[in-house]
């Protein structure tokens, strides 16, 4: 049978539970960790906020796992029922069970609201964004996103670190960690941010991984982005180095393709908001949602 575990081993994987449940123990807010099956194995979800109120969606960028959302969760979980979702394509707590991952099957979110950091077209994110256009009334009133590549104004992104940090060597020797940590901290504006318990888990993720590369960034066509009917609102930061032409052509190609889209820059973050600005983001999300 085939290895699906996207971990190189038992004692990764140990590894990153051990940092994954340290950012947990902090988590602001109570919280319930759930596994819900699905076609593609068991998919980890982090939920919080009173069970009556409206389901909000929250995706993950790349490696960094539900994790990242700690330090917005406390204000989105006083007004929402968050479902912090776990990509079964990366190293964290899902477990994958089939191979092929990047189904084009529909897909229905039951859920007031939808905010995702930099979604990618080859997980969930991006197939959420895709149907979007699709979604019956109610299904997905707004959609709050962070895009890389749903906004990006020519072609693929410019060459990043996150292309070449693990490639050239064995992802668990000495010599990548501090590669995978510098990268990290180049897209934060935040001092120190790999000493970040949520920013640590995205470096312990990465290291734990299988993988010898981080997942390369794509391109939404122009048509995949005018069949977004759904409200979006997208928040890049002014800082933000992942886009070939800056953070303004971002949100430019943005304003020109989605027809109903509202758009934000935030001034001093770069491309990790939830540490660079969480109240900022609290804010535009709220008024995303509204």
């Amino acid at each position: 049978m085939a290895n699906l575990s996207p971990f190189r081993g038992s004692g990764a994987r140990a590894q990153f539970i051990e940092a994954y449940d340290g950012v947990m123990r902090s988590w602001p807010v109570p919280f319930e960790e759930r596994g819900v099956e699905t076609a593609y194995g068991q998919t980890h979800l982090v939920v919080s906020g009173p069970p009556s109120a409206p389901p909000l969606v929250l995706l993950h960028a790349a490696s960094a796992t539900s994790g990242m959302w700690s330090p917005i969760i406390a204000a989105m979980s006083s007004s929402y029922r968050c479902y912090c979702i776990d990509t079964i394509t990366e190293a964290n707590k899902s477990i994958p069970t089939k191979r092929n991952l990047f189904s084009r099957r529909p897909c229905r979110l039951a859920a007031a609201g939808l905010c995702g950091h930099r979604p990618r077209q080859r997980t969930g994110h991006g197939h959420v964004l895709r149907r979007l256009a699709r979604c019956t009334a109610g299904t997905a009133r707004n959609g709050t996103c962070k895009p890389s590549r749903a906004t990006h104004s020519s072609g693929n992104p410019g060459p990043t670190p996150s292309a070449v940090v693990v490639q050239d060597a064995d992802p668990g020797s000495a010599a990548v960690a501090p590669r995978v940590r510098r990268f990290l901290q180049w897209m934060s504006s935040t001092p120190d941010a790999p000493t970040d318990p949520g920013v640590n888990v995205i470096a312990v993720s990465m290291l734990s991984s299988r993988l010898r590369r981080v997942t390369p960034p794509s391109v939404f066509t122009d048509d995949e982005l005018r069949r977004i009917t759904t409200p979006v609102t997208v928040v890049i930061g002014d800082r933000d180095v992942i886009y070939r032409g800056g953070p303004q052509a971002a949100l430019a190609r943005a304003q020109e393709f989605i027809p109903n889209v509202r758009t934000q820059q935030l001034p001093g973050a770069n491309h990790l908001l939830t540490l660079d600005c969480p109240e900022r983001l609290i804010t535009e999300i709220s008024a995303a949602l509204t």
